[in-house]
């Protein structure tokens, strides 16, 4: 049969009985020009007569379970599910637009129909990101309008700031109708920092643009000048360094200024090495952004440069006699060979020195007076002077001369002619004293300060006498003391009065406590019995 008879006996199936049912799943379906589109069906591939296709009044494909007939303008364009009745038609052209329409008779003589609308879209490409201004923008002094263009049919628009969609506040950030316009007003950096892609669309494909980026231009900002050291006094010949930073796109450019003044110094540190007075003062650095026009100066760094102390010394004024207590006086200066000083101190033997009538310090804290020194002044002297860049002592042992004092003699009374004899000189003094000695006015050889007899005899009986004498003052100091020389056994015969009484009062108090006892126990015996 051919595909005239296998249609005609398909219209006249059909006439037979006539029944409608809706057996399409849409009755409107949508297609990309140049692609394929299928028309689904509801039917459930039970046995049937006949199934036909047509669009508008042509038809596309006649079948029977057992036979597929298509027309020949469809041949190549068009597969047929005899089973289920479902069509698929392409590659689609713009002529494909229409009302496409199902005819399938079953078994029973019952006409299962549906219709659907074909709508032919083109397809979406070149989807581009336009920009006003084209690539550059200032934070806060920018209004930036994108613009997303695409070919295609039905398109819809969606914006992405890398990953994240963008939703308009419809104030800084507002969208047109359409949604291809993205309008930011005074841009901020966060803003556009990207990539920008937008994406063009309808219900079938979508395009997404090319990565757009857009340079906003911020700062600067945050300007901070740091100091290194960090101390606001530093020492002639030290080292400075100071350093700005700045947040800013793109980076800034510096310039330096001191006390108000430009420096010749564009970079964004410098370096003073070997300073010295005249680079004492107040420094700032100015950022700049060239394509913000925008200056931010940092905050102030402030430094006094001031000369160290050295050759710090302690030097006696006038004579260089030595000196003798309660005979001399003193004068001290402490002085530094160069150097600011703004502050002295004085120690002795490491503590703060104590003033008094006698110690006196000037004014100027830098000449120490002592008057009629004492023996208690001798010791070690340091001032120290001091700025805020360093500080530097200098030292001055003082001795005081004096003596001999305080002269005593030590030795035994009495001692028997076998008896070593050892009678001890001393007396305080400085330098240390010298000694001579004296039995009863006689000079006797020895010079030290302890006189020994080995095997004494009677002659050395007597008073003797102790001079010492200080080498440096010539003063002297004399003591006696008495020795009796005694025979043999001489110092052991018989006991003293005072040995005796002790004795005898011993001897009485232990009889009387025997006594005590002994009339203690009598008394108890005499106690009668109660029984």
């Amino acid at each position: 049969m051919d595909f005239f008879k296998f249609r005609l006996f398909f219209l006249l199936a059909s006439a037979v009985v006539c029944c409608s049912a809706d057996i399409l799943t849409n009755d409107k379906v949508k297609g990309v020009l140049g692609k394929n589109v299928k028309f689904n069906t509801t039917f459930d591939g039970s046995e049937y007569l006949s199934l036909s296709w047509n669009f508008g009044s042509v038809n596309i494909v006649t079948a029977s379970k057992v036979k597929v007939a298509i027309a020949n303008a469809y041949k190549d364009r068009v597969k047929l599910n005899n089973t289920t009745g479902m069509m698929e038609l392409g590659p689609l052209t713009a002529t494909d637009n229409g009302m496409y329409h199902l005819i399938i008779v079953t078994q029973d003589l019952r006409t299962l129909t549906g219709d659907s609308e074909l709508k032919v879209l083109e397809p979406v490409s070149s989807a581009t990101i336009t920009s006003d201004p084209p690539k550059e923008a200032v934070e806060s002094n920018s209004s930036v309008v994108l613009t997303c263009t695409a070919k295609g049919s039905f398109l819809k628009y969606t914006w992405l700031n890398n990953t994240v969609p963008v939703v308009a506040d419809g104030k800084r950030l507002v969208l047109n109708v359409d949604g291809n316009i993205l309008s930011v007003k005074d841009v901020q950096r966060w803003d556009l920092r990207g990539p920008i892609y937008c994406r063009a669309g309808n219900d079938l494909e979508e395009e997404k643009s090319a990565a757009f980026n857009m340079t906003v231009s911020y700062g600067p900002e945050k300007v901070v000048l740091v100091q290194t050291p960090t101390s606001s006094v530093l020492a002639t010949g030290a080292m400075v360094t100071l350093a700005c930073s700045s947040v800013s796109s793109p980076n800034a450019t510096y310039q330096w200024m001191y006390n108000g003044a430009p420096m010749k110094d564009t970079t964004a540190s410098i370096t003073l090495e070997n300073v010295n007075e005249k680079n004492s003062g107040n420094y700032t650095c100015v950022a700049f952004n060239a394509k913000t026009k925008r200056y931010t100066a940092s905050n102030m760094a402030s430094f006094t440069v001031i000369e160290p102390i050295k050759g710090t010394s302690i030097t006696r004024v006038g004579a260089t006699t030595p000196l003798i207590a309660k005979d001399s006086s003193i004068q001290l200066t402490c002085k530094a060979v160069a150097g600011t000083v703004s502050s002295t101190k004085w120690t002795k033997d490491g503590v703060d020195l104590v003033v008094s009538e006698r110690v006196v310090l000037s004014k100027k804290m830098d000449m120490l007076n002592i008057s009629m020194v004492q023996r208690e002044d001798a010791g070690l002297y340091k001032c120290v002077l001091q700025n805020a860049v360093n500080s530097l002592e200098g030292n001055y042992t003082m001795v005081v001369n004096y003596g001999p004092e305080g002269i005593k003699m030590v030795g035994p009374k009495a001692v028997e002619v076998t008896d070593r004899v050892e009678i001890k000189c001393t007396a305080e003094s400085y330098p240390v004293a010298t000694y001579s000695w004296k039995l009863n006015g006689t000079t006797l050889e020895p010079t030290t300060s302890m006189f020994i007899i080995e095997q004494p005899s009677f002659r050395d009986t007597g008073t003797y006498t102790c001079t010492a004498r200080n080498p440096l003052t010539n003063g002297t100091a004399s003591s006696t003391h008495t020795l009796a020389v005694k025979e043999e056994g001489a110092l052991d015969e018989g006991l003293s009065g005072g040995a005796i009484a002790g004795i005898i009062i011993g001897v009485l108090i232990a009889l009387a406590i025997v006594i005590g006892v002994v009339m203690h126990m009598r008394k108890k015996k005499d106690i009668p019995s109660p029984y």
